[in-house]
């Protein structure tokens, strides 16, 4: 890799497209050379990755970086949505497909999918802003886009974790499921809202929540503090059923 494109490649945190080659010297058979060579990775549709950014990535990593390289590769056009939203904004995913990147129109257009992009509809005004660089959709929207597309499960996971950092409120939930309302799936995303709680602690947590529930035990108290008859801390649970005087632990070193 020549050293302008090595410069490029780092400022954009180890991506490039096959037009940054280009412009940096580069022409189709030598950009194939350098794939061949394994000193870069195709991640996707005319968008790379140098191999060392690679090393030791988790598959999180690696969706976040093929995220960040199709937005990059449309130039504006787009912006990271769903799950792949989740990915770029650090909140946690669930039982999504990593293999495929979930992106936005920020303009008209129709829906497109293939095996590894699904291209979704524009989502109207105040929907997008850049994080770190990356046009994604607003946390709200990716909590729902989420939970319409993977189930409730994930959009409590996503949303717990949404609620409990600040990256949204209950308020924005609402107001987009309003503007949502049309939508095939929104079902999902509501009782995903409905069931959402921001004092739990991990996706672990959020789901052993929603198992207990789904075994009719009724819906336990998330993070609670226990205190002895002097007022003084006992400890502090995962979650309780006051009224049963039930304490549920969930083992961390599992998912």
């Amino acid at each position: 890799m020549n050293d302008l494109l090595a410069a490029k490649t780092r400022l954009s945190g180890g991506l490039f497209t096959a037009a940054d080659a280009l412009a940096c010297g580069y022409d189709r058979q030598s950009l194939h050379r350098l794939s061949t060579k394994g000193t870069v990775v195709r991640i996707g549709r005319g968008a790379y990755a140098a191999r060392s950014a690679l090393a030791e990535t988790s598959q999180e990593q690696r969706h976040r970086l093929a995220t960040r390289a199709v937005v990059h590769r449309f130039a504006g056009r787009v912006a990271a949505s769903h799950y792949s939203a989740l990915v770029v904004l650090g909140l946690p995913v669930w039982h999504a497909c990593l293999d495929r990147v979930h992106v936005a129109r920020t303009g008209n257009g129709p829906n497109r999918r293939s095996t590894a992009l699904s291209v979704h509809r524009d989502y109207g005004d105040q929907a997008c802003k850049p994080v770190d660089g990356t046009l994604c959709v607003v946390p709200a929207l990716a909590v729902l886009g989420t939970a319409m597309l993977c189930g409730v499960e994930a959009g409590v996971v996503a949303a717990d974790a949404a609620l409990a950092r600040v990256t949204v409120t209950e308020v924005e939930l609402h107001r987009w499921l309003d503007r949502l309302v049309r939508h095939p799936s929104l079902p999902a995303a509501r009782l995903a809202v409905d069931l959402a709680d921001g004092r739990s602690e991990s996706p672990g947590e959020s789901r052993t929540r929603l198992v207990l529930r789904s075994m009719e035990l009724g819906t336990p108290v998330p993070q609670v503090e226990i205190r002895d008859d002097d007022g003084h801390l006992v400890g502090r649970v995962d979650l309780l059923y006051e009224a049963q005087r039930t304490v549920v632990e969930f083992d961390g070193s599992v998912t």
